[in-house]
């Protein structure tokens, strides 16, 4: 059975498309559940999700992966601390900016939306400014966004942040981690699904205009399609003189869209042309 025939068997009997995900990962959560319900294969799988409802809602999970830690990639953490923030807040400075915007798609948990957050107001800081950092933080998932609300995690998603960072930025509780009210304070978490053809941008930002978006491994999962609407989105949703971060992944998807410029050879952050 192919993948197209899948995807509409599925599209027929259960109302989900199917054809959003790109090819190899739709396979491979395919396989995963085959193996997981301990079918004989994709055909006795597909009889298994008509008869057990729970389990469609157990795909839907697998399809939509939420998962990430603070700092996760090395280089573009540097590369934002040491160069890209301080010269993003240089020119915020000069056209003299209420505020600093920076906008995390599929934020998962909320690390993602948090250092960055706090990466600005080791700049803000270092530089004296008086720009407040506003960071919006969406995710599809709402268990995500209640995870990243409450800005709680254990060391193991921690395993990345420098000692400087923990002790300035969190507070240890029964051997959990938690966010500082004043980084909590700068990040609004709501829903929101990048996906979808009505929605642009966070409502509570009220208007686009980011100076930052960063939007990892969410790309990689879905259909060329897809990938070049989020793309269009994200490139409204920027300032003149904004920046895009991605995964080390998206990188050829970002260069083939042709509307951004790779900013430096070894990172994952573009700007827009």
């Amino acid at each position: 059975m192919t993948i197209q025939q899948i995807i509409e068997i599925v599209r027929i009997n259960h109302g989900m498309d199917l054809s959003i995900f790109s090819a190899p990962f739709l396979k491979k959560t395919l396989t995963q559940r085959v193996s997981e319900t301990e079918s004989a294969g994709i055909e006795q799988y597909l009889d298994f999700l008509s008869k057990h409802s729970e389990e469609l809602a157990k795909m839907n999970n697998c399809l939509h992966i939420s998962y990430t830690l603070f700092f996760r990639n090395s280089v573009d953490t540097s590369l934002l601390e040491g160069y890209v923030l301080p010269d993003l807040m240089q020119l915020l400075e000069k056209n003299k900016s209420r505020s600093f915007r920076i906008w995390s798609v599929g934020c998962a948990g909320g690390p993602e939306a948090y250092s960055l957050a706090i990466l600005a107001d080791k700049v803000i800081r270092d530089r004296n400014s008086t720009i407040p950092v506003m960071v919006f933080g969406t995710d599809i998932s709402s268990a995500a966004i209640e995870e990243a609300q409450a800005g709680t995690y254990d060391r193991n998603m921690l395993q990345n942040v420098k000692l400087t960072f923990i002790d300035q930025y969190f507070n240890l509780k029964n051997s959990h981690f938690s966010i500082i009210e004043e980084i909590r304070n700068q990040v609004d978490f709501s829903p929101g699904d990048i996906i979808d053809p009505g929605y642009t941008s966070p409502p509570s930002a009220i208007f686009a205009d980011f100076d930052l978006v960063s939007c990892c491994n969410v790309m990689i999962y879905y259909s060329f399609e897809i990938q070049k609407m989020i793309l269009e989105k994200l490139y409204r949703s920027l300032s003149r003189n904004g920046y895009l971060l991605v995964g080390e992944t998206e990188r050829l998807i970002v260069e083939k869209f042709g509307k951004f410029r790779l900013v430096y050879p070894i990172g994952d952050i573009f700007i827009k042309n």
